[in-house]
This record gives C-alpha cells, sequence and structure tokens, in this order.
C-alpha cells in the first residue's frame, strides 16, 4: 500500500513542478523516510533523501527533499533543497525553492530563493525571497490565492 502512495506523489510531482528543476533532486535522492496519514512523530530529522509526510510532524527535518502531502499538519524548522507542500504546517523553513501547492496552508518565516504559489494556497507571515540566510530581513505577507 505505502508503495503504491509513493508512486502517486512522485507522479504528482513531475505534472506540477517543473521538471527540469525536479529532475536532479529526485534523481539523486531516492525516498528514505515516510510517514503516512495514521503516524505522529515528535522528534528530529536528518536524512540524506526525500521525506514525506502525510501525517503529524513536529520538530527539526534537514533534508534535500521535503513532500509535506495534503493530510499533514507539520510544526518544524525545516531545512532543505526543495520543499512541497500540499498540507498545513507552521514554523521557520530555510529552503532553495519552495512550491506551495493549491490547498497548501504555510505560516512562520520563509527564506527562499525561489517560490512557486498555486492559486489557492494561503501564506501567512514572514518571506525573504532571494536569500534564505538568517542576516537577511523579511517582509511581513499574508496571502491568499482565489
Amino acid at each position: 500500500m505505502s508503495f503504491l502512495r509513493l508512486a502517486e506523489w512522485k507522479d504528482i510531482l513531475f505534472r506540477r513542478l517543473w521538471r527540469k528543476s525536479l529532475d536532479p533532486f529526485l534523481g539523486r535522492y531516492p525516498v528514505e523516510v515516510f510517514f503516512p496519514e495514521d503516524v505522529s512523530v515528535v522528534g528530529e530529522i536528518e536524512s540524506d533523501g526525500i521525506v514525506r509526510v502525510e501525517g503529524n510532524f513536529r520538530g527539526n527535518l534537514q533534508c534535500p527533499v521535503a513532500v509535506l502531502a495534503s493530510s499533514s499538519w507539520v510544526t518544524a524548522e525545516v531545512q532543505a533543497q526543495c520543499l512541497y507542500i500540499e498540507g498545513r504546517c507552521r514554523g521557520i523553513f530555510r529552503v532553495e525553492m519552495l512550491y506551495l501547492a493549491p490547498r497548501g496552508d504555510v505560516e512562520g518565516e520563509v527564506h527562499t530563493e525561489t517560490l512557486y504559489i498555486e492559486d489557492g494556497a494561503r501564506m501567512r507571515g514572514r518571506l525573504c525571497v532571494g536569500g534564505h540566510k538568517e542576516s537577511e530581513q523579511g517582509r511581513e505577507v499574508s496571502t491568499t490565492g482565489s
């Protein structure tokens, strides 16, 4: 059952994201950590592969690619090269590329090089685009796609 879910999310990623941007990530990093819908985890995760969260996660997450599925609820500090959000999350996000899907909901502080927000997504908090270093100043944002 989990194998089918992983295949489904990879297919969604290829259709929605810039294929050129993600091919290097998905080809280089296997899915190493997967939390199904009925799993809640509190702690720190550091992975050399892709992390997919469908359940609840609270803590710190460091990985090359993180996928927060539509059923996820995440409260964390995240450091990643690519962060794909379909679910709800709060925290501090330091990423090179952030993709916020139509039902994605982010609250907190976002530092990113590249930001892509689909219609229907929600974002509240501080945003710094063009650099995810702590020393850079962010802007207060509140946006809801319609």
